[in-house]
C-alpha cells in the first residue's frame, strides 16, 4: 500500500512536473483520459512492478518523466494501442493526463486536506516501529518523506481553469484511479 501511494505520488508529480496550460481542457480530453487510464488499469500492477525494479520513481530524477512515459506508451501493443485509439501519442499522453491529474489531485486535496497527511503520519509510524530500520535510515527516509510532500504541495497548485474543467469529473476519475 505505501509503496503503491509513493509511486502513485510520484507519478502525479512527474506529470504535473510537464503540465502546461497553454489551453483550457476540453470535456473531451478529460473523458478520453479516463477512458485510457480504465482501459489501462490491468496492466498497471505489472508497469508498477518494473517501475520499481528499474529505480523509476525518483522524484529527483530528471530523466524520470521521460522513462515512465516511455514504458506506460511502450509497454505493449496494447497499451499504445489504447493510447492512441483515444487520441494521444507520446507526447501528448503525458502532458494532458499530467494535467487531468494535477487537478484532480488538488480538488482532493480541497476536499480532504488532512487524508494525505494522515497516510504520510500512519508510513512514518509505520516507519518508526521497524525494527530493521537504523535511526539514520529512520532520518534518511523522513526527510525524503518531508522533501517529496513539500515539492508535491507546491507542484499540486493546478491551475484554476483545468480544476474548473476536470471538477465535474471528480466521481468517475476518482473511480478510475483506484
Amino acid at each position: 500500500m505505501l509503496k503503491r501511494t509513493i509511486l502513485a505520488l510520484t507519478l502525479i508529480i512527474a506529470f504535473a512536473s510537464m503540465a502546461s496550460a497553454t489551453a483550457p481542457l476540453t470535456s473531451n480530453e478529460i473523458e478520453r483520459v479516463i477512458v485510457v487510464m480504465e482501459k489501462l488499469e490491468p496492466y498497471m500492477d505489472q508497469m508498477e512492478k518494473e517501475m520499481e525494479e528499474q529505480a523509476m520513481n525518483d522524484p529527483f530524477n530528471s530523466d524520470m518523466l521521460s522513462e515512465q512515459s516511455s514504458l506506460i506508451y511502450n509497454y505493449s501493443a496494447d497499451c499504445k494501442n489504447i493510447i492512441e485509439s483515444n487520441g494521444f501519442n507520446e507526447q501528448t499522453w503525458p502532458t494532458t493526463s499530467g494535467r487531468v491529474l494535477k487537478a484532480f489531485v488538488s480538488i482532493a486535496m480541497e476536499q480532504e486536506p488532512s487524508n494525505g497527511m494522515a497516510e504520510i503520519k500512519a508510513a512514518l509510524a509505520q516507519m518508526e516501529a521497524d525494527p530493521n530500520m537504523s535511526p539514520e535510515q529512520k532520518t534518511m527516509m523522513k526527510e525524503q518523506m518531508k522533501s517529496v510532500m513539500q515539492t508535491a504541495k507546491a507542484m499540486m497548485q493546478a491551475p484554476q481553469a483545468d480544476v474548473d474543467a476536470v471538477r465535474p469529473y471528480f466521481e468517475k476519475l476518482t473511480a478510475a484511479v483506484d
